[in-house]
C-alpha cells in the first residue's frame, strides 16, 4: 500500500527596496509506503514543524470502485478514533429535480441551502421581477446544499443510500478528531485509510534552528 504525500511548507518572506515578497513552496512524493510515511511525518516534527494532516482518500480504488466511506469511518472506530462525518453533494438541475433531493433531505431532519441560477436572456421567459417565472428548465438552474454532519456515519447512511439511489454524486468527508503532533496517533490514524490516499502536510512554526 503506498500514498502521496504534499507537503505545504510555511511561507517564506524577503524585504528589498521597501518592498516584501512572500514565497510558497510545495512539496509532491508519490509512492510512498506507510513505513516511509512515517518516517517522513517523524522528520517534520524533529526539524521543528507543527504539522496539520489532512487525508484525501482517491475517489476510486484500483479495481474502479468507488471508495466506501463507512469502512474508512469502521476502522477509525476500531481503533478509538473519533472523527466528524460530513455529507458533499453536487447537485444541480431545474426545480422539480431539486424539489425531489430536499423532499429526502427533510425526511431525515437535515438543513440545507438553495441557490438560484437565472439566466436573463433576451429569448428567457424569466423576469427578475416576477417571481412566477423562475421555474423555466433552459434559463434557470437550482443547486442544493445539505447540511449533514455527525459523529457518527451511520446517521448519514439513510440519507447516502437515497442519494446514490437517485444517480446523484454523494460522498463523505471523514474528519479525525486526534491529538496535534503525535507520531503514535498518525500511526494509528494511517492505516485506516486506503491505498493511494492523499496525504496532505501543513507545516507551520518552523524551528529557526532546524535543518
Amino acid at each position: 500500500m503506498t500514498y502521496q504525500i504534499k507537503t505545504i511548507f510555511p511561507k517564506e518572506e524577503t524585504a528589498e527596496n521597501n518592498k516584501v515578497t512572500e514565497r510558497s513552496t510545495n512539496e509532491f512524493i508519490v509512492d510512498m509506503s506507510a513505513d516511509e510515511v512515517k518516517k517522513y511525518y517523524i522528520s517534520l516534527l524533529t526539524r521543528g514543524y507543527s504539522v496539520s494532516v489532512t487525508f484525501s482518500p482517491p475517489e476510486l480504488s484500483e479495481a474502479g470502485k468507488e471508495q466506501d466511506p463507512f469502512a474508512i469511518a469502521e476502522r477509525l472506530e476500531l481503533a478509538a478514533i473519533p472523527y466528524k462525518a460530513t455529507l458533499k453533494l453536487k447537485a444541480k438541475g431545474d426545480y422539480e429535480s431539486i424539489v425531489k433531493i430536499t423532499k429526502l433531505v427533510e425526511q431525515q431532519d437535515y438543513d440545507y441551502d438553495i441557490s438560484a441560477k437565472l439566466m436573463i436572456r433576451e429569448n428567457s421567459s424569466v423576469d427578475f421581477e416576477r417571481l412566477d417565472s423562475w421555474f423555466d428548465k433552459d434559463y434557470t438552474k437550482y443547486t442544493i446544499l445539505p447540511k449533514a454532519s455527525s459523529q457518527d456515519i451511520m446517521d448519514l447512511k439513510t440519507l447516502y443510500d437515497a442519494l446514490v439511489e437517485e444517480h446523484q454524486k454523494v460522498s463523505i468527508n471523514i474528519k479525525a478528531k486526534v491529538k496535534k503532533d503525535d507520531d503514535d496517533v498518525f500511526a494509528t490514524q494511517l492505516v485506516s485509510y486506503p491505498d493511494n490516499t492523499l496525504i496532505e502536510f501543513k507545516l507551520s512554526d518552523a524551528d529557526i534552528y532546524g535543518d
